[in-house]
């Protein structure tokens, strides 16, 4: 058999111990590597040197970050207001009243890249500033432990003169940095500052902390403040202390705090400083770069974008340069066309496999993870996005939810809740809680927060609980899924308790939405009862209601039922009510036949004579006769129990009819 020849091929295989096999056109070709090399393991106990033992505990990406999720500077021209605000507090014109200042905004309102332009400030106008962004998603600075050593390591780089003092403090306690948080701020930065101020004056150094809210642990958070607090109350060292972060409880309740309070000063990035204005002189920049130096720059329009969609990102930014700097960042890919990214972000095209706001959502993500009790405040978030009413009749109506501060606690950095209602500060939160690919486990379905709160609505009122606006469920009831819970309480619902009767046309345009499976039925049922009630003379409804319930649902049958059923009543009563004597006569016709006209004229001869004692009125010759002595006629009895007479009776009539009856 002849040997088949294969041809040659190039391979490597990894041997043992590092080694490398390469096999080039059948030649066989050994590298021996030498073993990787392992990091040392930095040991307090044996560090000798003060600097070195300092540099092994700094977190460097915590004040210079090469990383892409760190916010950039502001851009040129634009929070240009806020930024002045900051740097006449850290050079005044005037005597200082404030050593610490507070930074606050929503989530994405840009506080770190105002941070980061106040660096770059600093640092240009030669003024000492140490600096630490915590970010929660970077073991490397998202704890307190790494806090001092960072800030003392800017310190020295940027003071020379503490080098020689704080070296020594460092190589005479090498454990330093495993004590606690206020040991280490006086051991290693107020204590030195103080010794070196004493011999040559400083001017002023800034302790930047950026965004202190994604520091692992509130407790963390706020014995930070806490501390830095304590070490400026007596105002003897130009040191000044920065914080930015969101406005979240725990850090409001710490700046708000007599101590800290005293000697702070905020800063909201609110309304106050437009940032509308800014985030569309951001975007109008950014697109003309697009439309400048993007390969695909020759497929868009002269006209693009269109102004009213560039308006639509700034509104949708709700004030926050988030959304609008993630939307950029999607529109430069430069491997796909601008026009059709925005045509994605506009929600035109499919995303398909794109995730055009991948760093908005994780950002949501984040806060929702920290909420204790999310099924409660699903429940609020789906009450205020699936209907247009505040959450006033919710409270008085749900005894579950009977503390909406606590439970939007977590979420104040996104929305804000006054006055029984809900003031998202991101407009692009309810498009996040309403796409299941981006909010995953935190996604409102609407069939199913409809379906849950139409189901305790009805609950309430098939048990009897008056509800004054019906108009409210039937704002879920129209998206509803129709199960056999929500069936079994909408059949038990009475339309009387309705209390405004012009509310009922648009419940049963809503129930007539929801499909139960049963062709109809039970809307069919409900109008029915409706239309009997609303048409009820008693109900009082208005020709204008009436009309517009009419043209908006089929009742012509109903009406025609309803129309019969009167005229069959009508015609009861009528048999009820008819006269005694007419009946009477009425069968001594059907008795003797027809009168002839002598009997007539007979009823008329006046009577010659009676027999006494006879039982009837007879004539002298005994032929009997029928007496027409006026008779009264009986009605049905009235609310007392006695019965009436007919109209026109005359009171000796009524006299006599009365003894006759005795």
């Amino acid at each position: 058999m002849e040997r088949q020849h294969l041809p040659a091929t190039n391979a490597m295989f990894h041997g043992e111990r590092g080694t490398t096999i390469n096999i080039h056109d059948g030649t066989f070709m050994q590298n021996n590597h030498p073993p990787p090399t392992v990091a040392a393991v930095h040991n307090c106990y044996n560090e000798k040197d003060g600097f070195t033992h300092l540099q092994a505990h700094v977190a460097t990406s915590a004040f210079d970050s090469a990383q892409k999720v760190d916010a950039p500077k502001c851009h040129p021209n634009t929070r240009e207001a806020v930024q002045d605000d900051i740097m006449n507090w850290i050079l005044p014109t005037v005597m200082r009243i404030q050593w610490m200042l507070w930074l606050n905004g929503a989530a994405g309102a840009g506080k770190s890249a105002i941070a980061r332009s106040i660096v770059a400030l600093c640092l240009a106008q030669n003024i000492p500033i140490a600096r630490f962004f915590f970010f929660r998603t970077d073991a490397t600075r998202n704890t307190i432990e790494p806090v001092v050593a960072t800030l003392v390591h800017q310190l020295i780089q940027q003071i020379p003169d503490l080098l020689p003092i704080i070296t020594p403090k460092i190589q005479s306690d090498p454990l330093v940095f495993t004590k606690s948080l206020e040991t280490q701020l006086r051991y290693l930065v107020f204590d030195p500052l103080r010794q070196l101020n004493s011999v040559s004056p400083l001017s002023v150094v800034v302790l930047l902390f950026d965004g202190v809210d994604e520091c692992s642990g509130d407790d963390n958070q706020t014995n930070l403040i806490h501390l830095i607090a304590d070490f400026l109350r007596s105002r003897e060292l130009p040191i000044i202390a920065f914080f930015g972060s969101r406005a979240e409880n725990q850090l409001k309740q710490i700046f708000q705090s007599y101590e800290v309070a005293t000697n702070l000063q905020q800063l909201a990035l609110d309304d106050h400083y437009l940032p509308d204005a800014d985030i569309r002189l951001f975007l109008n920049d950014k697109f003309a770069q697009i439309k400048t130096t993007h390969p695909f720059k020759d497929h868009l329009d002269t006209n693009w974008p269109d102004p009213a969609h560039v308006q639509g990102i700034v509104d949708k930014s709700s004030g926050q340069f988030i959304y609008a700097s993630v939307v950029i960042n999607f529109l430069l890919s430069p491997r796909r066309n601008p026009g059709q990214q925005l045509e994605i972000i506009r929600g035109l095209r499919p995303t398909g496999n794109l995730t055009p706001f991948a760093q908005l959502d994780a950002l949501y993500r984040h806060i929702f993870s920290r909420i204790e009790d999310i099924d409660r405040t699903s429940l609020i978030l789906a009450w205020t996005i699936f209907s247009h009413w505040n959450l006033r009749p919710f409270i008085e109506n749900c005894s579950i939810i009977n503390d909406i501060p606590v439970l939007l606690a977590d979420l104040s950095s996104v929305l804000v809740y006054e006055e029984d209602s809900i003031r998202f500060l991101h407009a692009s939160l309810p498009d996040f809680l309403l796409d299941k690919t981006r909010s995953q486990g935190y996604f409102l379905d609407k069939r199913i927060w409809c379906t849950r709160i139409s189901v305790y609505w009805f609950s309430k009122m098939s048990a009897g609980r008056p509800i004054v606006k019906l108009d409210i469920p039937s704002a879920f009831l129209q998206y509803a899924e129709g199960t056999a819970e929500l069936r079994k309480h909408v059949l038990s619902f009475n339309c009387r308790q309705a209390g405004n009767p012009f509310a009922l046309n648009d419940y049963l345009t809503a129930l007539r939405k929801v499909d139960f499976g049963d062709d109809g039925e039970l809307y069919r049922c409900q109008l029915n009862c409706t239309t009997r009630y609303i048409f009820d003379p008693e109900t009082r409804t208005d020709s204008i209601h009436m009309s517009r319930f009419q043209k908006n649902h089929d009742i012509s049958e109903i009406l025609a039922q309803i129309e019969s059923e009167k005229a069959a009543e009508a015609r009861q009563r009528t048999e009820e009510t008819r006269p005694a004597s007419t009946a009477i006569d009425a069968l001594d016709i059907s008795r003797n036949g027809p009168a002839t006209d002598a009997d007539a004229t007979s009823q008329h001869v006046k009577p010659r004579g009676r027999k006494r004692g006879a039982s009837r009125d007879v004539d002298v010759e005994g032929t009997p006769r029928r007496s027409f002595r006026s008779r009264p006629q009986i009605t049905p009895s009235t609310s007392s129990g006695e019965p009436t007479t007919a109209p026109g009776t005359s009171r000796q009539d009524q006299g006599r009819a009365k003894k006759r009856r005795r």
